[in-house]
């Protein structure tokens, strides 16, 4: 479902901002072939392990190419988003100091997304994964990170907003639409990097923090391209 809202977001995107800058369009395209390879990788997996294991449920337990699928593309994902927030944060602000930070805190996301992987690579089964210590604390650096980031992003971004705001209607009516929608996206994707920090770590640590993870990387692509189609809203909603 949210792979058939990304598609429509793409579509939008690219009918609606035939001029925008290259560099945009082209992470436009990166995202929407990052998902679609992701898609694809976890179509397999569920197929393989819900339909040609129907009659040996270890193949539920085997990891397969989640390792690639889930934690490394959703950390890819992740980042490719985050660069993006960070280029709009640097037009915004102006402040290297804010960019900075917000970079930093994206590279850490996607360097313990990548141990992850290949913890996760290495456990063999989705049941062995959560079973040692090192993996408990590569996945709360994870999570801490991709929190961290999101909400900096989310703050820096609605306090330089706030400076802006210069009182006039029109003008306030722009910055306080840019806002909501920031505070709307960064609150999603945090909301999910938490909610998969808790179900990682609950009693028994059952694997079902893969599905939150695998959601919360359709959501980093999504408010990416509502956040470059919000455009189109905000400017028409404007007074003239």
């Amino acid at each position: 479902m949210l792979y058939g809202v990304l598609l429509a977001q793409v579509c939008l995107y690219y009918t609606a901002f035939p001029n925008d800058h290259r560099l945009l369009k082209l992470a436009v395209l990166l995202e929407l072939v990052l998902e679609t390879i992701q898609t694809a990788m976890f179509t397999h997996d569920l197929f393989r392990a819900l339909t040609l294991g129907f009659d040996n449920p270890l193949l539920v337990n085997e990891v397969g190419t989640l390792w690639f699928s889930v934690a490394l593309m959703t950390g890819l994902i992740a980042v490719v988003t985050q660069v993006f927030y960070c280029y709009r944060a640097a037009v915004f602000t102006k402040s290297k100091y804010a960019v900075a930070l917000i970079a930093m805190l994206s590279i850490a996301q996607f360097g313990s997304a990548t141990a992850v992987a290949m913890r996760t690579r290495a456990a063999g089964h989705l049941s062995n994964i959560l079973g040692t210590k090192p993996s408990m604390i590569t996945i709360g650096i994870w999570g801490a990170s991709d929190i961290s980031c999101d909400t900096t992003t989310a703050v820096i971004m609605v306090y330089y907003l706030k400076k802006r705001d210069t009182g006039f209607q029109e003008t306030h009516n722009i910055i306080k639409r840019l806002i909501r929608l920031t505070i709307e996206t960064g609150f999603v994707t945090a909301s999910f990097a938490v909610f998969a920090m808790v179900l990682a770590y609950i009693p028994g640590h059952p694997p079902y923090y893969q599905i939150s993870i695998l959601i919360m990387e359709k959501l980093y692509s999504n408010s990416m391209l509502s956040a470059l189609n919000s455009w189109m809203r905000v400017m028409s909603n404007s007074p003239s």
